[in-house]
């Protein structure tokens, strides 16, 4: 079994409002940062928990939680993610107020407008180098177009209901674009990590969810898909037009799609997740695998029967639709439309009350909540996981505490400011860089080292152009 590594970046959406005044997607982004860029320099930062929040193309806000080594922590960073954006938020609101331009910002954990944007929940997850992308895609792809049952965050829009929110938008199977194509696999060789050794796969095909329980069964689910990959198991016959059966089953999972022509049979959406479930048992070897297994029968089977199956997008359709029948509102009125968006809305009122309804599913105890207030707040300081990002992290901090000129990436750190080349005042910048190519590595000395000298050094800024020293000084740090 490979040891990995996964990590989700979550694009949010935004609404910002001036008195009752939409600002456009530009203008609210740019005042979400404002404090980040005020404080950094720049709206794209690592932080001292591992992870980095930054504004994306489309002025979308953007959080990519730090390596995580099972589900469970993920859905802890995911959720200090949250955090992260709603203090951002909080920030800006405060500094317009106090010029007298108050505004009030919105975020929600959703994929979709009402105008058809869109924006998207990508996962990553190590694979060996030597693992063969052929046989990841031949798992992958029909797990991917049947996942939704699962792991969809649900959609109501004017009357109708889809179980994916992405499922309508993605445009390819597998393909080296992100924006254009939308595939489900994206193919770009990006390891953040020994290129010798490793493989991130970056799947695109995922709805931002909110639950935590299915965001939890998703990913457990994806790394089972993937341990019987990696072990060479034949993967089961998938549709014949992968995209048209994700759209086929987007409303319906228990319609029937014509299969693989060498298979010579039709697939139902559940009926595929069952036989994906059945092939991928053996492979439930941990706790966390072998109680995910069971979930994701157990999801099946309630959702095969009809009965209230803890997916998202069946815990969302099963209270708009109550909702519905106590207002006598019909499935097109506009107000179940509102109630969609307000679904996946994150924050808390003056009250404390949640103003999203699936965050007040779980305060009410509609739905299961696995992480506590304590491992949230913790996931703010430090990865949930111990893996290279508590590394990345712990000089992170260093940097922000001593105010150092410093270059971040996921793996590899520069320091530009610390000083070298000649004694006392004639000592000139020079670079350290640090390489952190091994994403398993929760400590590193030589990273301790760069925390001490970041703390314990002078800065030394770096030189615009020659500068001659002054007549008498020593040449190349040298006495005459």
């Amino acid at each position: 079994m490979t040891r990995r590594v996964h990590g989700v970046e979550t694009e949010y959406g935004l609404i910002a409002r001036r008195d009752v005044r939409r600002l456009a997607s530009d203008e609210a982004g740019a005042l979400l940062f404002g404090p980040l860029a005020r404080s950094r320099a720049g709206t794209n930062a690592f932080l001292g928990n591992g992870g980095r929040v930054y504004l994306d193309v489309g002025s979308h806000p953007e959080y990519a939680t730090p390596e995580c080594l099972d589900a469970r922590s993920l859905v802890v960073a995911q959720r200090a993610g949250d955090e992260v954006l709603l203090r951002l938020a909080r920030s800006a609101a405060a500094d317009e107020a106090a010029e007298g331009r108050p505004v009030t910002f919105s975020l929600f954990r959703n994929n979709v407008d009402s105008f058809g944007n869109t924006w998207g929940s990508h996962s990553n997850h190590l694979v060996g180098r030597d693992a063969d992308p052929d046989a990841l895609a031949a798992w992958l792809v029909p797990f991917l177009v049947s996942r939704p049952v699962v792991s969809g965050a649900g959609r109501w829009r004017r009357g109708r209901f889809t179980l994916s929110q992405r499922g309508d938008v993605l445009g390819d199977v597998v393909s080296n674009q992100t924006t254009r194509a939308r595939p489900l696999i994206n193919t770009r060789d990006e390891p953040h990590a020994d290129p010798a050794r490793h493989r991130r796969l970056h799947l695109l095909a995922g709805d931002t969810l909110t639950l935590e329980h299915p965001l939890w069964l998703g990913l457990v689910c994806t790394e089972l898909v993937l341990r019987a990959a990696e072990a060479g198991r034949r993967p089961p016959p998938g549709p014949a037009e992968p995209l048209a059966a994700l759209r086929t089953w987007n409303t319906d999972p228990d319609a029937w799609v014509s299969g693989d022509p060498e298979a010579g049979s039709e697939l139902t959406a559940i009926g595929l997740q069952r036989v994906l479930w059945e092939r991928t048992g053996e492979f439930a070897s941990d706790e966390e695998t072998r109680s995910g297994h069971a979930a994701w029968g157990a999801t099946l089977d309630a959702v095969a029967g009809g009965r209230p199956s803890g997916a998202e997008w069946d815990t969302k359709r099963r209270l708009l639709r109550a909702w519905a029948d106590a207002h006598g509102a019909s499935e097109d009125d506009p107000r179940l439309d509102a109630l969609d968006l307000r679904w996946h809305e994150l924050g808390v009122d003056a009250t404390g009350r949640p103003r999203g309804m699936a965050r007040l599913a779980e305060f009410r105890g509609q739905a299961p909540r696995l992480t506590t207030d304590a491992e949230v707040a913790a996931a703010l300081v430090t990865a949930p996981s111990p893996t290279r990002a508590r590394v990345r992290g712990r000089l992170v901090d260093a940097a922000r505490t001593a105010d150092r000129d410093v270059t971040v990436d996921w793996a590899r750190f520069v320091a530009h400011d610390l000083p070298g080349g000649g004694p006392g005042a004639w000592a000139f910048a020079v670079e350290a860089a640090l390489e952190l190519d091994d994403p398993f590595a929760d400590a590193d000395p030589r990273a301790d080292a760069l925390a001490a000298r970041l703390a314990s050094e002078p800065r030394v800024g770096r030189l615009g152009g020659f500068v001659p020293p002054p007549a008498g000084a020593p040449r190349d740090g040298r006495a005459d």
